[in-house]
């Protein structure tokens, strides 16, 4: 939390968190809130949440955490619709193109809720040049 002083944010998305356990946590200090998803498997991979300033932690509507690849946040911004936060894990390669496609599917369905605006952050897992067709 130390390092975190020294910056301005609102809310901060997390990846490859790889809790044990799905938590929430309120620092004392600052009075801001840390939702975190539990990592998957036994190395646990994964883990998304956010960081929230005790600012606008009074904003959010809800945080979830529907699976080690994908949380969502919505923010009350005085429309009749939230700001929606999609923070995303995504699968790299090796995965395979089942689970890629899973994974989108995923997004996708969040991406149809409705929302003033939709911001979608994490780590993409992208990759520059050529496809591998091997």
């Amino acid at each position: 939390m130390n390092q975190l002083s020294r910056f301005k944010y609102d809310i901060i998305g997390l990846c490859e968190a790889r809790a044990k356990v799905e938590s929430r946590t309120k620092w004392l200090q600052t009075g801001d809130e840390l939702v975190i998803g539990e990592g998957n498997g036994q190395q646990r991979v994964g883990g998304v949440g956010f960081i929230i300033n005790s600012r606008i932690s009074n904003r959010v509507i809800e945080v979830q955490i529907h699976s080690h690849r994908i949380a969502t946040l919505k923010l009350d911004i005085g429309r009749k619709t939230p700001l929606l936060i999609i923070q995303i894990y995504a699968p790299h390669k090796e995965y395979g193109i089942d689970e890629i496609e899973k994974f989108y599917s995923e997004v996708e369905t969040h991406l149809d809720q409705p929302a003033y605006q939709k911001i979608v952050i994490g780590d993409f897992n992208a990759q520059l040049g050529p496809k591998d067709t091997n």
